[in-house]
C-alpha cells in the first residue's frame, strides 16, 4: 500500500511539473504574434540601423531578468521592488539610446501596456 501511494504521488508530481513547464512556454502562434508586435513597435519608433541591435539587446536582457524574477523566491513586495528597479534601469538605457521624440513614443507605449495589464487584472 505504501509503495502504491508513493507511486501515485510520484506520477502526480511529474504530471504537475510537466503542466507547469508547458504553461510557461509560448506557443508558436504566440511567438509569431509577439515578434510581429515587436517589429511594428520598432517601425513606430523609426529606429536607425545602429539603434535596432541595442534596442533588441536591452529588451532581451529585460525579458531574461523578468523571467528570473518570476521564478525567484520572495515576497510580492520584494519582487515588486526588484521589478521597479529593472524597469527603471531599462528606461534609463532607453533614454540614452533613443532620441527625445522616440523616447516619448516609447513612454506612451509603456503607459498603454500598463493600462492593458490593469484592465486584465481587474477582469479576473
Amino acid at each position: 500500500m505504501k509503495k502504491v501511494f508513493i507511486g501515485i504521488l510520484l506520477i502526480f508530481s511529474c504530471a504537475l511539473s510537466t503542466k507547469a513547464q508547458t504553461s510557461r512556454q509560448l506557443s508558436e502562434e504566440q511567438k509569431k504574434e509577439l515578434k510581429a508586435k515587436m517589429e511594428a513597435y520598432k517601425a513606430e519608433l523609426n529606429l536607425s540601423e545602429e539603434q535596432q541591435p541595442k534596442f533588441e539587446e536591452i529588451n532581451l536582457q529585460f525579458a531574461e531578468d523578468l523571467s528570473e524574477l518570476k521564478n525567484a523566491n520572495g515576497s510580492k513586495l520584494s519582487k515588486y521592488k526588484k521589478f521597479k528597479k529593472l524597469t527603471d534601469e531599462r528606461n534609463k538605457k532607453m533614454k540614452e539610446l533613443l532620441t527625445d521624440e522616440q523616447y516619448k513614443i516609447y513612454k506612451s507605449h509603456q503607459d498603454e501596456v500598463k493600462k492593458e495589464l490593469k484592465s486584465k487584472r481587474s477582469n479576473r
